[in-house]
Order: structure tokens, then C-alpha cells, then sequence
């Protein structure tokens, strides 16, 4: 009995660090991609200004930072005292990123600083999405030597490096490795009997599922019910879908914790309709799209597989978020599946066909471009709006499915003769798998020019803002144009959340933006810039717009009444680069020289 558990002890410690192995290779894959090897690399984050996709970078910064006024608690109601002024800005009534994953950055940010922090977070995800994927392979029966290429697979996996450094909730896909474990059992008979420790494996997975992106959740509970549900047709017998309902039950009273805060303040304040609203025709621009799965990102290592991404992104009409991609490796375990599921069909050995193909045309009929995500849709049911997020679960369950095969493959290999040799030759497949994971996954490091330009961006801009704090009085009130609704509400020249740069870098400024959208209290912003620019007419000759004093004159004295201190100007927001408005603020009496950043895209016009 004793060796028995020395020998139990002994496996669990190998794996504990095989496991810690995968997450360590998958962070420094990251390192590698995003070239930070030190602490100055490390104090800027990955994408700035020239970022596509920056302004939900300015977002996810933000949440992290405001996130300490309420401990990343999820009872608690969210305002956020230092932006929406006069007010303090309700968050409550849009659904926010997950209390979880925030919190996990809000700390780092804490130790770190904001954008290092930012940075560990996202490196943290790949570590943890290599690891799950460790002990989900072992846990069904696959050897360390291929649990250890899925889990680096999938912990590289294109899909988390696109969504760094923009979505942070959603590149935390890590609990995605645990769900096939549970489809299993759920699709099982007599697997997850009540009580048992799988079934409490089950509900804790669920648990954790709950508290992440609510895409996941989604499909997490989609595919128990259907598992066991189909489980329970072939028993006739209804008892398998007692477990699924707890499992389901659970995933959703987790779900209801991290928006207890927005129910609680709408059941007291009323419901705010116009807070969120997304349109259906997002649900068919990012739809899961099955070409997409073959289309490596623009950042490949590959100069002829980058070309070919950016003529297919020039062409398609509908795109996804960059990440569809499965990988060589990835792509090889699907056709694996397929393969596999299409010959036991066509053999009439219909019940061979693995359960891991069930579970992938699911995923294909409900969230491709068209599917019954989009019919729902159709009724107004659109929060799934980005579907092609569903392409990391197939690389989930294909890189899963072919672990397994591996590990099967390699043990009848090694029972027969030269079972040595066999190994070795498993062992250098493995190697290279790894190194063609590496190649094909890994984007390439950003060219120095790009890291320079970075830095330049973020200095500027907390140049700007450290000049705005010593020209201002602290808790001085700053009213930022053009006025834009939040959130999702970008105008011509500036994307939705670039208002909140200057917020990212205060000390003890408060900024008017960030108030959600919708209700009466935050209308007064538009009505004002309605009279600031109510006569304004454009000069073709002088190449600026012609703003009428005395409308520009009511609207300061309206601002300095409520107590703003100052005028902050986003030029990109204005056909003329607020040449006018800063001209006429000029002729009123404003002729301090305003504050500018060094890109030259912000203002700041003291009223004093």
C-alpha cells in the first residue's frame, strides 16, 4: 500500500511539473511574440494609436483601472467617481467584462503598474490555457508527451493572441479545455451519479465557467444538455439529465453573481433601453466562418502565409476578429476528427462515430454565418454577436480528440517489437510538432520601429496629461469634445473609448466622458454641444469652421458653472482639427496657449 502511494505521489509531482512546463513555454511564447525580455519592454503595452482594434485596448485599460473603486466585487454597483463628471459614471447598466478576470488584472495592475500589468495578465492567459489543457488531456487518459504538444498547442493558439491586449475577458478561454471533459460525462451513462467526486468536478467546472465570458458559458451548457439529452434517449431513461440540469443550474447561478450588479440597479433605477443595443448585422459579420479557420493572421512568421491573409482580409466581405485561425496542427487534429466521424459513417457504424464530431457540427450549425445564432437573432436575441469566438472550442476539442489517438497509437506501438525505437520515434515527432507549433502560432516580434512608436505614443499622451495635472487645480473637472456617447458610440475620426486616454494616465483629473448611454441624467452633454456649435459654418477659404461667439460663449459659461476647469479637445473629432473652436475661444478671452500632446491629435484650454 505504501509504494502504491509513493508511486501515486510520484506521478502526481511529474505531472504538476509537465503542467507547469506547458504554462511556462506558453508565457514565454508570448514574451517572444510581443518582444518583452525586460522591465522597460514590459512598462508599455502591446498596441497603441495604430492599432486597429485600439479603441477597445483604451477600454479594457480603463476597466482595469476603475475597477479598484469597487475591488472587482460583483455585488457592488459600479461608479466610477473620476469619469462621467459632473457625476460619478454609472457602469451599471451595460453588461461589463467578468468581476474574475478583472479582478486577476486590476491586482496585477496594482503590483506592476497599469500597463504591465495589463501585459501579465495576458501572458498569464496563455500559461493558463496551456495548463488546463495539460490536465484535461490527463484526465482523459492521454500520456504526458502528447497532453504536453495539445497543451501548447492550445496555449498558443492564435485565437489568445489575438485578442491581447483588446478583450481581455474573452482571451481568457482556459476553462474551454475543461468542457469536453464534462460533455463526456454528461453524454455518458451513469457517469455523473450524484455525490460522486467527477460529478463535484463537474458542477466546479461549471462554477468557473460561470464566472468567465458568457460566450463560453453559452456553449458549455448548450452542448451538457445536448450530450445528455441524447444520453438519455438512448437509456429511455430520464436520470441522465438530472446531472445536466445541476451542472447547467450551477454555470448559471454563477453567471447571475457576476450580474447581480447591473439586475440590482436596474430593478432600483429602472431599465435603460438604449444602454445596449447591438444590431443584427454583426451577428452575420462575425459569425464563426468555416474559411476562416484556414486563414493565418497578418502577423504570421510566413511572409507568404502573412501575404495571403491580408489579400483574403482586403477581399471578404465578412470578417472575424483575427483569431479564427486553428493552426497546421490545429487543422491536422480536425481532419483527424473528421476523417475518423466520416468513415465510421459511411461503414454504417454510426454509434462509432466519436462524440467530438457531434459537438463540432453542432458548433458549425448553431454559430456559422447564417446559422440558428443568426435565427435567433432575427428575434432580437443578438448579445452573440461575435460567433466566430466559438473557433478556439473546436481547436479545444480537435487537439483533444487527436491527444488521445496519439497516446493510443503510441501504446500499441510500444507493445510490440523495438518498443524503444517506437518511442524514440514518438518522442522527435512530438519535438517537431513543437517546433511547427512555434513557427505557425508564435506571431512575429514586433520591428523596433513599432516598439519605438509605441513608446513615443504613450509618452506623449502621459506628457499631456502630467502637464494638464500641474496647470490644474487637483480635482479640477476637464469636458472633453467632441461629446460622445458611451458606450459602442464612435463618431467620424474617433474611435468609441478614445476619450478615456487622458483618464488612463490622472491622478486627479476628472473627465465628463464614461457615463453610460440612455439616461436622462447624462443628455446634458449633447444638449450643449448643441448650442456650442448651433451657427458654426464652414470656411472653405480659411480651410476651418466658423463657430459663433456667443453660442461658444453660453456653452463655457454653462461649463464653468458646473465647474469645469477646462476644455479638452480630441482634433481627429473635427472636420478642421478644431481650428475654429480653438479660435473662438481665442476671441473670448482664452488666450492662454492651450496644452498639446506631441502627436499633435490633443488639446487642453484652460478657463481661466
Amino acid at each position: 500500500m505504501d509504494s502504491v502511494r509513493r508511486n501515486t505521489r510520484s506521478i502526481a509531482k511529474q505531472d504538476i511539473l509537465v503542467a507547469a512546463l506547458a504554462g511556462t513555454v506558453a508565457l514565454l511564447c508570448w514574451c517572444a511574440a510581443n518582444d518583452k525580455w525586460n522591465p522597460a519592454a514590459w512598462a508599455y503595452p502591446t498596441a497603441y494609436l495604430n492599432d486597429p482594434e485600439r479603441s477597445d485596448f483604451f477600454s479594457n485599460a480603463c476597466q482595469i483601472k476603475a475597477s479598484g473603486n469597487w475591488f472587482a466585487i460583483p455585488f457592488f454597483w459600479k461608479t466610477v467617481p473620476d469619469l462621467g463628471a459632473p457625476y460619478s459614471a454609472n457602469w451599471n447598466d451595460f453588461p461589463m467584462p467578468d468581476e474574475v478576470v478583472m479582478g486577476i488584472q486590476a491586482i496585477l495592475a496594482r503590483c506592476f503598474g497599469l500597463f504591465a500589468g495589463l501585459n501579465a495578465s495576458f501572458a498569464l492567459a496563455h500559461a493558463l490555457a496551456a495548463t488546463a489543457f495539460y490536465v484535461s488531456a490527463r484526465a482523459s487518459a492521454c500520456n504526458r508527451l502528447w497532453s504536453f504538444v495539445g497543451g501548447l498547442a492550445f496555449g498558443v493558439s492564435p485565437f489568445v493572441f489575438a485578442q491581447s491586449p483588446h478583450h481581455m475577458q474573452v482571451a481568457y478561454a482556459w476553462p474551454v479545455a475543461l468542457f469536453p471533459l464534462v460533455w463526456r460525462w454528461a453524454a455518458t451513462p451513469n457517469v455523473l451519479e450524484f455525490g460522486t467526486p467527477r460529478f463535484w468536478l463537474a458542477i466546479s467546472i461549471a462554477f468557473l465557467t460561470g464566472v468567465h465570458f458568457v460566450y463560453y458559458t453559452n456553449v458549455f451548457c448548450q452542448l451538457v444538455l445536448l450530450g445528455a439529452m441524447v444520453c438519455a434517449f438512448r437509456e429511455r431513461s430520464p436520470r441522465a439529465l438530472r446531472p445536466a440540469l445541476a451542472i447547467v443550474a450551477t454555470a448559471a447561478v454563477a453567471f447571475a453573481m457576476m450580474n447581480i450588479d447591473s439586475w440590482t440597479y436596474q430593478a432600483v433605477h429602472g431599465r435603460n433601453p438604449g444602454a445596449f443595443v447591438r444590431e443584427y448585422k454583426w451577428l452575420e459579420i462575425y459569425g464563426l466562418k468555416l474559411v476562416d479557420l484556414f486563414i493565418p493572421p497578418v502577423t504570421h512568421r510566413s511572409e507568404t502565409f502573412a501575404a495571403f491573409s491580408t489579400a483574403h482580409r482586403q477581399a471578404a466581405p465578412l470578417l472575424d476578429e483575427g483569431g479564427s485561425y486553428l493552426g497546421i496542427v490545429g487543422l491536422a487534429a480536425l481532419a483527424l476528427l473528421i476523417g475518423t466521424a466520416v468513415r465510421a459513417w459511411l461503414e454504417h457504424r454510426e454509434r462509432d462515430v466519436p462524440i467530438e464530431a457531434w459537438q463540432v457540427l453542432w458548433i458549425v450549425l448553431m454559430f456559422t454565418t447564417g446559422g440558428m445564432n443568426a435565427l435567433l437573432g432575427s428575434f432580437g436575441i443578438t448579445m452573440f454577436r461575435a460567433a466566430c469566438r466559438y473557433s478556439v472550442v473546436i481547436l479545444a476539442i480537435a487537439l483533444l480528440y487527436a491527444a488521445q489517438r496519439l497516446t493510443a497509437w503510441q501504446q500499441q506501438a510500444e507493445e510490440g517489437p523495438d518498443a524503444g525505437g517506437k518511442s524514440l520515434t514518438f518522442k522527435a515527432a512530438a519535438m517537431l510538432l513543437c517546433a511547427l507549433i512555434f513557427w505557425d502560432q508564435v506571431p512575429r516580434a514586433p520591428t523596433a520601429a513599432q516598439t519605438a512608436e509605441i513608446a513615443r505614443q504613450v509618452d506623449a499622451d502621459r506628457e499631456f496629461v502630467a502637464t494638464m495635472e500641474k496647470t490644474l487645480p487637483a480635482n479640477a473637472m476637464v469636458f472633453q469634445l467632441p461629446v460622445m456617447d458611451f458606450p459602442e458610440s464612435p463618431i467620424p475620426g474617433v474611435p468609441p473609448y478614445d476619450h478615456f486616454r487622458p483618464y488612463l494616465y490622472s491622478k486627479q483629473l476628472r473627465f465628463s466622458f464614461g457615463s453610460m448611454k440612455g439616461r436622462e441624467r447624462e443628455k446634458w452633454q449633447q444638449q450643449l454641444q448643441n448650442v456650442l456649435v448651433a451657427g458654426a459654418t464652414p470656411d472653405q477659404e480659411a480651410q476651418k469652421i466658423r463657430f459663433n461667439t456667443d453660442n461658444v460663449r453660453r456653452a463655457v459659461d454653462e461649463l464653468k458653472k458646473l465647474g469645469f476647469a477646462a476644455i479638452y479637445i480630441n482634433r481627429n473629432g473635427f472636420p478642421d482639427r478644431g481650428k475654429g473652436l480653438e479660435e473662438a475661444l481665442l476671441e473670448l478671452g482664452y488666450d492662454k496657449p492651450p496644452i498639446r500632446n506631441a502627436t499633435g491629435d490633443l488639446m487642453c484650454v484652460v478657463l481661466q
